[in-house]
């Protein structure tokens, strides 16, 4: 019998979830599979060595769907069939220990991504899975049941797991989806998510300050995004967790060409309400009115933040505090507690750390991930129409559905 060959596309976290789920499974079922991941850069991997600054969120105890983006049905199938406790039991057979810190992420208890490279590295060389790097599959036809890459290379089975488009450099360069629509895979308008703000009305003045504060995406009169946490102004406008979070909405507006109006208000002092603002600013002034306007604020946002609020209600820092009218604080606290900035876009793919849309999931079974038209074509991970806010909630999804794809391909061999 001739040895069948499965084909992985791709060597990022989906892929090498996806390659050795299926060498697990085929050596369980006594199968005569060959796996090979072909990956276009020198190494695999590289994608995951920048995930969680360098220490890998590589998941999250939560897959509630509210932080996802796309096929509710086939995201809830799939954690169903391959839960995050598999993954952590997944991770635990190849010597990674897992340690959880806030709001249910989970990194590696060593805190190094290369931890966590290495032992997927290490389990695929085991298993005996051949790793092709420099090697980009750019074509890709169907005859007779078998898949043919780039013109010479046979295989029974493929998955595709390149990624999207974001971070060309570390892998994923959107190839995967031309990959797919030659197959005839409709692929959904893609955008970059998780990525910083470009401000009209920005204040560079501000770069590299960290503050706390709290974000809104307005559309058209309606809040379509938002989100808490620490702030980094940047040259370009703002960046940030939370920045990040609401970029997908901006993404979408400007890639979609959506009509109206989009803007971003920041409350600065989050944990006070306007009234509280009002009053420490009266008090302030009570206690001590000779004080320049410059250090008002210093002692519940830094300075910098602080003088550039002053500039937006245009009070000058080198006034008393003695000259604030009613007025004039009123107008303050309403700068600090909402103040309204026009966007220009987002920073794009190169910037961003995930890609929205993709290949359309209503094209693929919700439990095996197999084309619904092309028996023997799988896919997972970012080049899927699904993605996520941040903390490891996209690693989640790609270790999960990785997991499936390569199962299920296996299913598919072996019964071919």
């Amino acid at each position: 019998m001739n040895q069948k060959v499965l084909s992985v596309i791709g060597g990022g976290a989906s892929g090498l979830a996806a390659a050795i789920e299926a060498a697990r499974f085929s050596k369980a079922k006594n199968s005569n599979i060959k796996i090979i991941i072909y990956e276009r850069l020198p190494k695999v991997g590289k994608k995951i060595l920048a995930t969680g600054n360098g220490r890998c969120n590589i998941m999250n105890t939560s897959v509630n769907k509210k932080y996802y983006h796309g096929d509710s049905k086939l995201l809830s199938s799939i954690f169903e069939n391959f839960t995050i406790e598999n993954n952590i039991e997944f991770f635990r057979s190849m010597g990674i220990y897992l340690a959880e810190e806030d709001d249910g992420r989970l990194y590696p208890l060593s805190f190094q991504a290369s931890s966590v490279l290495d032992a997927l590295r290490f389990e695929a060389e085991n298993l005996g899975i051949e790793i092709k790097c420099d090697t980009k599959i750019e074509k890709i036809k169907r005859n007779n049941n078998v898949f043919i890459l780039n013109e010479n290379i046979y295989s029974d089975a493929v998955i595709i797991a390149g990624g999207g488009k974001s971070a060309s450099v570390q892998g994923s360069d959107g190839s995967c989806f031309d990959l797919l629509s030659s197959l005839g895979i409709k692929i959904r308008p893609t955008f970059p998510s998780l990525t910083g703000i470009v401000l009209k009305n920005k204040n560079k003045a501000l770069k590299g300050v960290r503050a706390a504060g709290e974000i809104y995406i307005v559309e058209n009169g309606t809040v379509v995004a938002s989100s808490e946490g620490e702030l980094q102004y940047t040259d370009y406008g703002i960046s940030g967790i939370p920045a990040m979070e609401v970029s997908r909405a901006v993404s979408e507006h400007f890639a979609l060409h959506k009509k109206g109006k989009i803007i971003m208000a920041v409350n600065s002092l989050p944990d006070f309400t306007p009234e509280e603002i009002f009053d420490y600013i009266i008090t302030r002034k009570k206690q001590n009115p000779n004080l320049l306007c410059e250090d008002l604020l210093s002692g519940v946002m830094p300075k910098k933040l602080g003088m550039a609020k002053l500039s937006s209600a245009s009070i000058s820092c080198t006034a008393r505090l003695s000259t604030l009218t009613k007025n004039k604080i009123a107008f303050l606290t309403e700068i600090i507690n909402s103040e309204i900035f026009e966007i220009s876009g987002a920073l794009g793919f190169d910037n961003s750390q995930v890609t929205a849309g993709g290949a359309d999931t209503k094209l693929f079974n919700q439990t095996t991930l197999e084309a619904k038209n092309i028996n023997g074509l799988f896919a997972c991970g970012e080049v899927l129409d699904i993605d996520a806010v941040c903390g490891g909630f996209n690693l989640s999804w790609a270790w999960s559905s990785g997991r499936c794809a390569g199962t299920n391909a296996i299913k598919y061999l072996s019964e071919k």
